[in-house]
């Protein structure tokens, strides 16, 4: 019996001590794929401000405010332009932010040019806006722009402020829709009612601004926009449907944005007026 055990503890000495086995590291629980972003794009129609035409196929999208103030050579750096179908009318539209104390603030607008679905964007340039609107039009009938020259020989002159209804009262304006002063004069006729104005605006120092506004295509244009529960106006230049709107944000820097479906067909030009950053709900 003894020798048994003897001989049991010889053979566990021999054998080597066995190595404690390595844990297996759990495997790591599959993470879900990071959702897709969704595009801040139209994906139904929206509200309709108009259509434009764009025979020339380049889409300009810029502050038409700055014509008054800047020669062609100094305005071309501002316009942004796209490629577009020039063979048929295109749809603008836009959709409003919706909620929150911007509600009737635009989201964005833009110029329909597909069906598709968006599944990409790329971004063409940025419109700096100073006039609080932008246009979209044919590039080409840029050309054929009045800004401040009359089409018809006509002008209008209103006035509004703190002490327009002082001013009324001592030229006799009727009331408008803005304030008061007057519509349809003779440019001649216009220009004296502005300058007594001015005259008695600062002899008085009254409060109060004023506007001088020939009958040209930036003033129809504008007209067409006030008139407008969208805010935006449609009227032709130079053969080609063009599409002025108020950004509802005042003035800015607001990018513009190509988006295609996902086959790369363009599905619209879209302005991106309200910054999802800075919009407060």
């Amino acid at each position: 019996m003894a020798k048994a055990k003897a001989k049991a503890k010889a053979k566990a000495k021999k054998q080597p001590a066995r190595k404690p086995s390595a844990k297996k590291p759990k495997p790591k629980p599959k993470q879900a794929p990071p959702k897709r972003q969704r595009l801040s794009v139209i994906e139904a129609p929206g509200e309709r401000l108009g259509e434009i035409t764009v025979p020339s196929g380049t889409l300009a999208v810029f502050d038409v405010g700055l014509v008054g103030y800047l020669p062609r050579p100094a305005l071309e750096p501002a316009l942004v332009i796209a490629a577009v179908p020039a063979d048929r009318a295109l749809p603008v539209v836009g959709r409003r932010v919706g909620k929150g104390r911007f509600a009737d603030c635009w989201d964005h607008v833009a110029v329909r040019l597909g069906d598709g679905e968006v599944s990409a964007s790329k971004k063409l340039g940025e419109a700096g806006v100073d006039f609080a609107r932008l246009v979209c039009m044919d590039r080409g009938a840029l050309d054929h722009w009045q800004h401040e020259d009359s089409l018809d020989g006509l002008a209008d002159f209103v006035f509004w402020g703190r002490d327009a209804a002082l001013l009324a009262r001592s030229m006799g304006a009727p009331a408008t829709k803005e304030g008061y002063g007057w519509t349809n004069l003779s440019l001649a006729e216009a220009e004296e009612k502005a300058l007594e104005a001015d005259r008695r605006k600062a002899a008085n120092r009254w409060l109060l601004a004023t506007d001088f506004r020939p009958h040209s295509h930036h003033f129809h244009a504008l007209a067409a926009a006030r008139k407008s529960p969208q805010g935006a106006g449609t009227i032709e230049v130079g053969g080609a449907q063009i599409c002025l709107f108020f950004t509802s944000w005042g003035d800015g820097v607001f990018p513009v944005y190509l988006d295609v479906d996902a086959k790369q067909r363009p599905v619209q030009v879209r302005v991106q007026l309200a910054d999802p950053s800075a919009v407060m709900t």
